[in-house]
This record gives structure tokens, sequence and C-alpha cells, in this order.
């Protein structure tokens, strides 16, 4: 498909762009931002995970350390990798944020949380205290949804 560069079509983008910040606009803390939107999967058992996309604008990297969380016993940093032809998840100490943005999704890096003290089913948001190590703590409001259909 190509598209010509035309004032309508600059506008267009402009607007879904300006629509797109104003329902989940950027969190900075130090050199740290959080950008996009940040959502945590609806849960009925035990466990969930949360994602984000954070982005470093500094010279020098930041770690993500810790994350706490009122609504759950235990929330751990995880990866997931694969092991003898089977994917399975792993803790990780900390998330280095370099120059390149770092996107926690599914199938990848996420925020583990364990021993879930109530369901998120009904609720819109729930916060979420991430710690970095340099620019420290900023606690952040998560919406509750569920992930998207696969295409197939």
């Amino acid at each position: 498909m190509n598209f010509k560069k035309t004032p309508l079509t600059s506008l267009i983008f402009m607007g879904i762009i300006v629509a797109i910040s104003m329902a989940c606009p950027p969190i900075t803390t130090g050199n740290i931002t959080i950008v996009g939107h940040r959502w945590v999967r609806p849960s009925s058992g035990p466990n969930t995970a949360a994602y984000l996309t954070i982005t470093n604008t500094g010279d020098q990297p930041d770690k993500l350390v810790n994350v706490m969380s009122e609504h759950a016993n235990t929330v751990e940093l995880h990866t997931n990798i694969e092991e003898d032809g089977v994917m399975k998840m792993r803790p990780v100490a900390a998330i280095e944020i370099g120059k390149d943005p770092v996107e926690l999704k599914p199938g990848g890096l996420h925020i583990m949380l364990m021993g879930l003290k109530s369901s998120f089913q009904g609720k819109d948001s729930i916060p979420l205290t991430l710690v970095f190590e340099k620019a420290g703590p900023v606690t952040l409001d998560f919406s509750v949804k569920a992930p998207e259909k696969a295409q197939s």
C-alpha cells in the first residue's frame, strides 16, 4: 500500500498519536520513561502477569530491580526461556534498561504477581510500584485486561 503524504493524512496520523498518548500518557522518573499501555491480566487463580514498555533517555543504563504490589504476596521479574524444547518461566534478578526500549510482554520478560490476595475480576486497574536502581521508585496504574486474541 502506498500512502501519499498530504495535510489530511498527516492530520489523521497526528490525531491517532495524540489519542493514544492521552489514553496512557508517558510517565517519567529520572531518565526512565514508561510509554504505551501498561496492563495486567485478570486472574481468578493465584498468579498473574503485568506488562509495559520502558525507555531510558540517559547516557547510562538503569535497571528495574524490584516491583511491589499490595495485591500479591510475592512479585518477581521473569523471563521465558526454551529448555529442551519446552518454554519455561524463570525469575531474573533485574531487567537492564539501556538505549533501546524494553518491552515486557507475553512470552518474554514480564512482571509475575504470585499469591494474589484477591481477584482482579471487575477492577479497571491496579497500582504497582516499580523500583529502578538509579531512577528510584514510581507507582503506576496498570489496566486490568485480557490479552488480545491471536489472529489465525
